[in-house]
């Protein structure tokens, strides 16, 4: 079959920059008071809650209890409280989505249970409960649940940043190299384009600044290593590109509601 170009016309994606879906995180865990905290960060974040008793607390003081019927799709950057009575099990995913963002106002997205995501959540539940379970197939899992919750959102609500994959590139280079002294100037001068425009440009698809994107970036990556490595304070700034290590408990404190010393007390505890 011939087909012309003026027929491929409404189809052709050619030289856009497709939404790229990576997991990084799977697991569950039973709830407690431990996980009354911020949940600032670099992730996307679903979550699906075995019986009520957690709730999230958004800037503007709105309460949204998390039932079982729901899977919550919370965006990066959003800098939103927990609150939790009693036990629940949750079940999470973590996940970086290249490309796609909602509007800065939105914290997070509730999405209703139906029959296919209990089928795909109870096998991924059932999957980690396992003494050794296949971290591939828990990825394969994961990845369908986050695609087809996405695809249930209402329509426009996430946006694409297709049109501009200089910005997709900004923000790749800035994720994974955090501790490299960026500055707008060379980001825009990367991108050919001029500091404003870059600015204003990735202000508009991300919704925060370059700068506020980068701060969320090296103190999610601290919160991660305080909790999972034994590096110091002065090791933790290296690795995040903070010089001074007064700044970096301060602006850590203005993140997590807690000092570095003590966040690592509670969540090596946990």
């Amino acid at each position: 079959m011939n087909i012309t170009s003026h027929s491929m016309k409404k189809t052709d994606i050619q030289g856009s920059a497709p939404p790229q879906l990576q997991i990084e995180f799977i697991d569950r865990e039973v709830l407690g008071s431990w996980w009354n905290r911020p949940l600032p960060g670099i992730h996307w974040r679903l979550y699906r809650h075995s019986a009520p008793g957690a709730a999230l607390i958004l800037p503007d003081g709105t309460v949204q209890e998390m039932l079982p019927d729901f899977l919550y799709l919370i965006p990066p950057y959003r800098r939103i409280d927990t609150r939790c009575e009693g036990n629940p099990e949750q079940l999470f995913i973590h996940f970086i989505l290249n490309s796609c963002f909602v509007p800065p106002e939105v914290c997070v997205l509730p999405v209703a249970v139906d029959r296919t995501f209990k089928e795909l959540t109870g096998e991924l539940d059932a999957l980690l409960k396992r003494e050794n379970p296949s971290e591939s197939r828990a990825q394969l899992l994961a990845i369908s649940i986050v695609s087809l919750a996405l695809n249930r959102l209402p329509p426009g609500m996430l946006r694409f940043a297709e049109g501009d994959s200089r910005i997709s590139r900004a923000c790749r280079d800035l994720r994974e190299n955090p501790g490299y002294s960026w500055s707008n100037s060379e980001l825009a001068e990367r991108y050919g384009l001029s500091a404003d425009a870059f600015a204003r440009r990735f202000r508009q698809i991300v919704g925060i600044t370059p700068y506020h994107y980068l701060q969320t970036i090296r103190y999610a990556l601290a919160a991660q290593l305080l909790e999972s490595t034994d590096l110091s304070i002065g090791e933790i700034c290296g690795r995040i590109g903070v010089n001074d290590p007064f700044h970096f408990s301060r602006e850590f404190k203005r993140f997590h509601e807690r000092s570095p010393s003590l966040y690592r007390a509670e969540r090596q505890k946990k």
